[in-house]
């Protein structure tokens, strides 16, 4: 599928104006991406830490921090940008004798909140977007009952401590921002400042289309998504892809770091018996 996404998008990009795009960009900006990029991902590793520390599963942050990369490092090689949580969870089970289903639910959760909160953004960025000023009501009482789904839900099925809920959700919507920050860095290291809304909305979809398990790593599920949104948002598919390459790179990149705990296994030191 990767593979059958690249070839659409060499039939329907010019390449060159692409690469264009990419070579021209501003450095400085990317390397700002980059940060915020690496941001994002600590601050994504200390929301799983509270989750793991609400089920008693006594590990440092250095070392889930480790683990975090570790399961990065998987989701470029697994179908999908998730499926290196399932290593994550082999990992803990190994290491601190927890139950499958706990550790699937945590991590469902931790990854559902995350979700939840790009919505949220998306939602923003939706009420900012002129062609769709005609449902500007809507789309904002859809953003108000975004924060009152999730609260109403937890207090009916109780996934989490009901004080942990609020600090929890600011971290998830800390996270996105972050992503948010990145990308908006790379659309205007593009020369596409005057865009950046609908680029920023396309990015935040783009997210969920990586998440999607039918690629390896996400590769190409980003760029398919901005080549046919920017059709919609008549911007230039060119620049939009050109955007999520570079956002695919640096995530790739950062991400490759943790083959480091591939071969140097993390070792536990609250490790249960």
């Amino acid at each position: 599928i990767s593979i059958l996404i690249i070839y659409i998008i060499s039939k329907n990009v010019n390449i060159s104006n692409m690469l264009e795009f990419v070579v021209k960009s501003n450095g400085l900006l990317i390397g700002s991406a980059t940060v915020l990029f690496i941001a994002s991902k600590i601050v994504s590793a200390v929301r799983y830490q509270l989750f793991l520390e609400g089920e008693a599963v006594n590990v440092r942050f250095s070392e889930n921090l480790k683990l975090y990369y570790l399961g990065m490092y998987y989701n470029l090689l697994l179908p999908g940008g998730i499926s290196g949580d399932g290593y994550k969870i082999k990992v803990l089970m190994q290491n601190f004798n927890k139950d499958l289903k706990l550790l699937v639910k945590l991590t469902l959760i931790d990854r559902f909140s995350g979700v939840w909160a790009l919505m949220q953004i998306s939602l923003g960025l939706l009420l900012l977007l002129k062609p769709l000023a005609s449902y500007f009501w809507l789309i904002g009482l859809l953003l108000i009952a975004s924060f009152g789904i999730p609260w109403a839900l937890n207090r009916i099925f109780k996934w989490m401590d009901s004080r942990s809920y609020g600090r929890i959700h600011l971290i998830s919507l800390g996270v996105q921002l972050l992503q948010t920050g990145s990308a908006i860095c790379l659309i205007i290291a593009l020369g596409q400042k005057l865009h950046w809304i609908p680029y920023s909305f396309l990015f935040l979809i783009s997210s969920l289309a990586a998440m999607l398990p039918i690629t390896f790593g996400g590769a190409g599920a980003r760029e398919v998504t901005f080549l046919y949104g920017t059709q919609y948002l008549q911007t230039e598919a060119e620049s939009g892809v050109a955007i999520a390459f570079l956002f695919y790179l640096i995530s790739t990149i950062v991400s490759f770091f943790g083959i480091i705990y591939s071969f140097k296994p993390i070792k536990f030191s609250n490790k249960e018996k």
